[in-house]
């Protein structure tokens, strides 16, 4: 089986097995597609940790982050250690294969507690503005609704430390008023219960979801944009930056236990493998997988906020 085979087999695998989510697959595949291109299509059996080496040295010659590496490597581990499981390889050649260089060390900037409450009340300032416009013209309903929309997905952000990936993912079946919790379906077929704690979220997810009962949609996404199709992670960050007044971009970090697994990230993004947690510890450490988790770390009540997951990890334009 030569390189180009035993990666078509090992992404149906991780497709139709694993389960794994479509950005998963393409994480692999973009990854391994450039090991491919290095190797060309050399048989499976005569890749040695030396070929490897090989290519861990052209990538340390490119334009990649430490990080970035980091990532193909653990790509490369993942997909050999398959491929030995299968019995194409008798030994992974990546099993000892190391970086050879420290990673970068990035701290992230994150927003101090004032900032984080004129975030919050940006879309709620909207809101109020757009209210008496909103029956009144198309443009008005959609920038009210808009407005209504950003409002629950901030609060839904920072008092439950739900990641990114996973709020753009969600269905209105997912959301249990009664109950006041939200089913979150995590990386693969894993999935969890976040409780609705603040009242004020609460009210602002009924207000969101009249308006969008209102819509004819063809989704059944949660939160849509103006087109009425499912907002993006994209979305999510270009919100975020047009509600923060010095247009914060957007940094995403990852839960560190993904550090070793290249499908927790976006392809387009280098993501930084850390743990950002404040004096209450890690933020949602039950929870396993995906790379964009929008809350950094716990702002205590001293602060004048109301405890939730806040100081969002931010880069700030100089």
């Amino acid at each position: 089986m030569n390189v180009q085979q035993a990666i078509a087999d090992f992404l149906q695998h991780g497709q139709v097995e694993r389960n794994l989510s479509d950005r998963t697959i393409r994480a692999y595949q973009s990854d391994l597609s450039q090991f491919h291109f290095h190797v060309s299509d050399a048989e499976m059996v005569d890749i040695t940790p030396e070929h490897l080496e090989q290519y861990l040295d052209k990538l340390g010659t490119g334009p990649y982050r430490d990080t970035s590496i980091r990532r193909k490597v653990a790509a490369l581990k993942v997909f050999f250690r398959y491929l030995e499981e299968k019995g194409i390889v008798t030994e992974s050649p990546a099993r000892k294969l190391k970086i050879k260089r420290p990673v970068e060390n990035r701290v992230p900037v994150v927003l101090s507690p004032r900032e984080v409450r004129s975030l919050l009340a940006a879309p709620k300032e909207q809101i109020e503005q757009h209210s008496g416009s909103r029956d009144q013209s198309a443009g008005g309903r959609n920038r009210y609704f808009c407005a209504v929309r950003d409002d629950v997905i901030l609060e839904l952000l920072f008092s439950t430390g739900i990641r990114i990936g996973e709020l753009v993912a969600l269905d209105v079946a997912a959301v249990d008023l009664l109950k006041r919790q939200i089913q979150i379906t995590g990386r693969a077929t894993r999935g969890r219960m976040v409780a609705i704690t603040s009242d004020a979220l609460l009210t602002a997810l009924v207000t969101y979801l009249d308006l969008r009962g209102e819509r004819k949609l063809d989704t059944q996404a949660l939160f849509v944009g103006r087109s009425g199709t499912r907002l993006t992670i994209y979305s999510i960050s270009a919100l975020a930056a047009a509600h923060h007044g010095r247009h914060a971009r957007l940094q995403w970090h990852r839960h560190p236990r993904s550090a070793g697994n290249p499908g927790s990230r976006l392809d387009s993004v280098d993501a930084g493998v850390r743990q950002a947690a404040g004096p209450e510890g890690p933020l949602a450490d039950h929870s396993r997988g995906h790379e964009n988790t929008f809350a950094a770390r716990a702002i205590s009540t001293s602060s004048g906020l109301s405890p939730m997951y806040a100081a969002f990890s931010a880069e700030i334009p100089s």
